[in-house]
């Protein structure tokens, strides 16, 4: 199978392939494929299904048989990195899908602050500002980064530009206020869920880069699940590692799905 596959979803029930997709994305969500596996699946149909609805009027009936088709269209072997679409406009939507093999997998991470205005246009919601995100991180991979922090005007962390930031206070595990423009990320969600099973606090506190100096942090995501912020030239703080990652890491597989 290609590297990258993209197909459109049909009137008649079918996945078609396509050379051209439809750039504008309404609503998007992707996760990482492993051998036929997926962490969360069924949060992640949730939230798709449910973006879908909010933000282009269209029926979870309408969604769930064009779910299912894709689900068929993932190998069942392997790395995969796949994303599921509702493209065009509110008036003439298209749903596809691309199929992709995962890049390189990684469990530590180079933050750097943006140091822009929030320009989110839908925070909560996967999609609509995936390009203008994506175009953004391409410039701090120049600079040697690899995730961009977001952070409100007052200068408030936000969330990372493709990720949820947690980070430790002791041994209470934190995240930036729920009322925040943040888009609500399922290994996020997973993370914390370990933490309540093992006993441990979970709270949401407003704090600056500055603040999670001598801190653990974490940027986690569907595709690589936790990587631990590492000190380097342009990080906005200097960061620990006290925490057993590789067993926060493992716990993630407890929420493996077959597909």
């Amino acid at each position: 199978m290609p590297a990258e596959s993209t197909y459109r979803y049909t009137p008649d029930g079918t996945l078609v392939s396509i050379d051209e997709p439809e750039p504008r994305l309404l609503v998007a969500d992707s996760w990482l494929a492993k051998e036929g596996h997926v962490r969360a699946l069924h949060l992640h149909r949730r939230r798709f299904l449910s973006s879908c609805t909010e933000l282009a009027g269209i029926h979870e009936k309408t969604v769930a048989p064009f779910w299912e088709k894709a689900l068929e269209k993932i190998p069942k072997t392997g790395l995969w990195f796949p994303r599921i679409e509702l493209a065009g406009t509110v008036r003439q939507p298209a749903f596809q899908l691309r199929i992709r093999k995962a890049p390189p997998l990684h469990s530590t991470v180079r933050l750097i602050d943006c140091h822009i205005a929030d320009f989110r246009k839908k925070p909560r919601h996967k999609g609509p500002d995936l390009d203008r995100m994506g175009a953004i991180r391409r410039i701090l991979l120049d600079k040697g980064a690899e995730e961009g922090i977001l952070t409100t005007p007052e200068g408030y962390i936000l969330e990372g530009l493709t990720t949820n930031i947690l980070w430790w206070e002791n041994n209470t595990l934190c995240s930036a206020p729920s009322a925040y423009r943040i888009l609500p990320g399922i290994t996020g969600k997973l993370v914390q869920l370990v933490a309540l099973r093992n006993n441990i606090p979970v709270v949401r506190r407003k704090r600056k880069l500055q603040d999670l100096n001598n801190r653990e942090v974490w940027a986690v995501n569907a595709l690589h699940g936790i990587r631990r912020a590492v000190n380097w030239a342009c990080s906005p703080f200097r960061t620990t590692s006290h925490v057993d990652i590789g067993h926060w890491r493992n716990a993630l597989e407890n929420f493996n799905e077959k597909i």
